[in-house]
């Protein structure tokens, strides 16, 4: 942010990490309804918090600066919990198939010439760890307009766009 800020950038979109535990990448190494692994949640929650933190650090630090700090993993984490309500059916799968390790894949990034799920639109999860364009409207439609704290942070894009 430092080297963007004495290139001349005064408007900054953080972005949290999401939830990592929760992922197919991982999900696909667990029982059927285990649910996601909470030690990388927590771990995914702890970076976030300070990451929140160094916002009104670095505003403090970059005079006219402004800077959002979008919750995604909160936003996610709503919609992996309550898919349905959302319109979401699989909030656990990845809707491309992914290459595992013994196919020469790290089990994240989607196979070469592989299936892809027939609705998209059902997914959270594209491929073993990115959500789908579907999720990302979410993402970026709460991002830019939402007024809650929880989810954006001071102010939403809108805010920050109105800036001056």
């Amino acid at each position: 942010m430092q080297k963007l800020y004495t290139l001349g950038g005064r408007k900054f979109v953080v972005m949290s990490i999401n939830p990592l535990g929760c992922s197919p990448w991982i999900q696909a190494s667990r029982p059927t309804h285990q649910g996601c692994r909470q030690d990388l949640n927590l771990a995914a929650r702890l970076f976030n918090s300070r990451l929140r933190r160094l916002v009104d650090k670095a505003k403090s630090q970059l005079p006219n600066s402004n800077f959002v700090f979008v919750n995604s993993y909160g936003i996610m984490r709503k919609i992996i919990t309550h898919p349905t309500s959302k319109g979401f059916s699989d909030a656990r799968s990845a809707c491309y198939e992914v290459a595992t390790i013994n196919e020469g894949g790290n089990g994240i990034l989607c196979k070469k010439d592989g299936r892809t799920c027939a609705n998209r639109g059902i997914h959270v999860f594209f491929d073993g760890l990115h959500p789908t364009e579907a999720v990302n409207v979410i993402l970026a439609n709460k991002a830019f307009a939402s007024n809650l704290t929880a989810e954006v942070y001071p102010i939403s894009i809108h805010h920050l766009a109105l800036l001056i």
